[in-house]
């Protein structure tokens, strides 16, 4: 008789574990939805963002008249979405940028670089120049989606846009920049590009070249 009882009660056991799995199962399996609502950033640069972190069975719905993304996905899956929206729609972040015009030139006479420029002087190497001038510096603040504009000496004047910055690459687009000077009463606009920058990394353009063996260049630098 107790054997007969103790086959019955791991039947039992064993048909509970099997109704168990299914149920399981199909929690795991569960999509949410989720509406999120952007402040400062737009829906479809956000789907960009968070493209990455959705599952094969996650799907987003961009609705761009009421800047809002509806994501569906696993629980586990929405929370990580959430995490990375919650950091991504920030307040524009302040960004600095310092920028210094230089002369350089080729000359067969020793090297000569001024001290604020030692640190270019490397770079400047590689492109055949062995003395550097400063034609000035400056500094500006300004945040993500906004401009700015530097004057430097001898009538030269910067103008920039800060695009958003991307934490993924910690870079920042900078659009729109431009080097002009100042000509009598007319700006002429010397040079013009739109690039992505890492913050903290110097770039340096060769801006005109006004004689072969002399070059204008700028040199600057992207902080948060």
């Amino acid at each position: 008789m107790k054997r007969v009882l103790m086959i019955l009660l791991a039947v039992v056991m064993t048909a509970g574990v099997a109704l168990a799995e299914p149920g399981a199962n199909a929690d795991a399996k569960a999509l949410s939805v989720r509406t999120f609502q952007f402040k400062y950033k737009t829906a479809d640069k956000a789907a960009g963002v968070i493209k990455s972190l959705l599952s094969a069975d996650g799907t987003i719905s961009i609705q761009p008249k009421a800047n809002s993304l509806v994501v569906t996905d696993h629980p586990d899956n929405i929370k990580a979405v959430a995490t990375a929206i919650n950091d991504y729609d920030a307040a524009p972040r302040s960004l600095k940028l310092n920028i210094r015009l230089i002369a350089a030139s080729r000359g067969e006479a020793s090297a000569r670089t001024v001290e604020e420029l030692k640190d270019l002087q490397r770079s400047f190497t590689m492109m055949g120049f062995n003395n550097l001038e400063s034609l000035g510096s400056a500094n500006v603040e300004s945040h993500e989606g906004e401009g700015g504009s530097i004057n430097l000496a001898n009538g030269y004047r910067a103008d920039f846009h800060f695009g958003e910055y991307d934490p993924a690459s910690d870079t920042i687009q900078l659009s729109d920049f431009r080097i002009s000077k100042l000509n009598g009463d007319q700006l002429s606009e010397l040079y013009k590009t739109t690039l992505n920058v890492t913050i903290g990394q110097t770039v340096v353009l060769t801006v005109a070249r006004p004689k072969g063996q002399r070059a204008l260049s700028v040199a600057f630098v992207a902080r948060r």
